[in-house]
């Protein structure tokens, strides 16, 4: 049986819905609309064309917004666990992004890109979606901040704020990739061990531990039970 840690009301692994590939798209700005998929922009644009041609794809795709810059007219897009950043995707470019990578599962040789590398930690602050990201999600940000500003690590972590990932009962929410791991109900405190035991040792924090990208929640939760 798992047991909860003070703050949790329910337990955390398979509370992960499955996807195999994550879509970010920067946008330069952390005030997103409720449903970014609705934003009647760019993300739409790119939640729709995803949606038509999902039957079509080897992953099932999860699309989140982040406050990545913008550095040119069009939107930087990173994936994983490709590690793939493709840099200042105009509308027009969508259907090679789609056709080549999504559905064809290869590197687009038609956009721009480039590698990513380090870690990245994501953190759900999607406060026009549910109050409790909002209320949750910058004060873990600025403890981020600050515990990888003393270890010197900001060169090594990126540190990212993101629209709703799923599950806002379970903030605060944080992703880290490369490996995809999902932690809940994460406070400020929980920051030090989780870069300590997690970003730097390379293993699991297993009472905030939610699931992983590619496991079904069935899979997830025996994945727990097998490890801790």
């Amino acid at each position: 049986m798992t047991t909860l840690l003070p703050n949790q009301t329910e337990p955390l692994p398979g509370t992960v819905k499955l996807y195999q590939r994550h879509l970010f798209v920067c946008t330069g700005r952390d005030d997103w609309t409720a449903k970014i998929e609705t934003d009647g922009g760019f993300l739409q644009t790119l939640a729709e064309a995803i949606a038509g041609r999902a039957n079509d794809m080897p992953a099932k795709i999860k699309l989140t917004a982040c406050d990545g810059p913008r550095l040119g007219s069009g939107y930087d897009i990173l994936l994983f666990p490709d590690n793939i950043r493709y840099l200042n995707v105009q509308p027009a470019d969508l259907p090679a992004l789609i056709e080549d990578h999504l559905v064809g599962n290869h590197i687009s040789s038609r956009l721009a890109h480039e590698n990513l590398t380090g870690q990245h930690v994501f953190v759900c602050t999607h406060g026009r979606r549910d109050w409790q990201c909002g209320q949750c999600g910058p004060p873990l940000i600025e403890a981020f901040q600050a515990e990888l500003a003393a270890r010197h690590l900001a060169g090594d972590v990126t540190l990212w704020r993101t629209s709703h990932v799923g599950g806002h009962r379970y903030a605060g929410n944080v992703l880290i990739y490369p490996g995809g791991d999902w932690y809940g109900y994460v406070s400020p405190a929980d920051v030090p061990h989780l870069i300590e035991q997690h970003l730097l040792g390379g293993e699991i924090v297993p009472g905030l531990w939610r699931g992983r990208m590619g496991l079904s929640p069935e899979a997830q939760v025996c994945r727990f039970r097998r490890a801790w």
